[in-house]
């Protein structure tokens, strides 16, 4: 361990200490790895594979603008959760910031919010994968067997998490480098051979038949980006396993709405315009066709 390193954790225990808290985590992870198993988790492509079609089929091409819209106000967040953790530097993340900033009454209310959050992400992620695997396998895609290998997902996740900080730090890394990979590989294939679409089509909201103005369906098109830039909190859940935590943590936070976000080719919103302007046209057609158009499934 170098100088340096060995500084950092001695700032960390001393702050901890003030805090009237001692640690009993070994500080492995580094910073990159830290902001990967917060990318991981933010994961912009698990927002295409699960409800990307719903929101296309809400509020068609212009929806792609929602994705710059909530990536801005989630980085507000971000900003936020950022310096709390930089005070209060902790593992567990929103409980005990919770905690401290408001009391055990909300802290409890926080947890219990986090906790079922977790549960539903989790099992929205599972199902929503699972018909993809299912398709590789060559195995038929029905309610049963998206049942089984989201439980095998889930439990072999659970797996990961137990296994300790080193190897679950790999995984979130070599899980970061493939997404961004594989965002790139494939939306470049999309925009350079396959697009069949112009650029003008992010902005036609005349394939949504909607009754009255076009905000409410574009709101609702707005879930499958909230759905790919929350998770940042992540990094902060690990703050004790993370060395300098107080100053690496927020620089992790915004790393992940950075790439997530605002850096093409490997963001979101960037991958969400690929999608947009390879896709058929669909106007006229019916909700079934639109939604397989859009990539989705059933």
């Amino acid at each position: 361990m170098t100088d340096t390193s060995g500084k950092a954790i001695d700032r960390d225990a001393e702050q901890l200490r003030a805090l009237g808290y001692v640690s009993h985590f070994d500080r492995t992870m580094s910073k990159w790895e830290n902001f990967s198993l917060g990318f991981t988790y933010l994961s912009p492509v698990v927002g295409v594979y699960t409800i990307f079609a719903s929101a296309f089929i809400a509020g068609g091409p212009p929806m792609w603008w929602t994705y710059i819209l909530v990536g801005l106000g989630q980085f507000m967040v971000c900003l936020i959760f950022g310096e709390i953790v930089s005070q209060f530097p902790i593992s567990g993340g929103l409980y005990p910031w919770a905690r401290r900033l408001m009391g055990k009454r909300w802290a409890w209310m926080a947890g219990w919010v986090y906790a079922w959050a977790l549960c539903c992400t989790m099992a929205g992620a599972a199902t929503g994968v699972a018909p993809f695997l299912a398709q590789l396998g060559n195995v038929p895609s029905t309610p049963a067997a998206t049942t089984v290998i989201a439980l095998a997902l889930i439990a072999i996740t659970t797996l990961l998490n137990l296994s300790g900080t080193r190897l679950l730090a790999r995984v979130a890394m070599f899980g970061f480098v493939c997404e961004l990979v594989g965002a790139i590989v494939v939306g470049g294939y999309l925009l350079l051979f396959a697009r069949h679409q112009p650029l003008g089509v992010l902005v036609d909201a005349s394939f949504v038949h909607a009754d009255g103005h076009y905000l409410p369906a574009f709101l609702a098109s707005s879930l499958a980006a909230m759905f790919c830039y929350y998770g940042f909190e992540a990094c902060g859940d690990v703050a004790e396993e993370t060395p300098d935590a107080s100053r690496m943590i927020p620089k992790a936070m915004r790393m992940t709405i950075y790439i997530g976000v605002r850096r093409p080719p490997g963001s979101a919103w960037h991958s969400c315009c690929r999608f947009r302007t390879s896709a058929p046209s669909c106007r006229g057609a019916t909700p079934t066709h639109r939604h397989a158009a859009a990539g989705g499934h059933g």
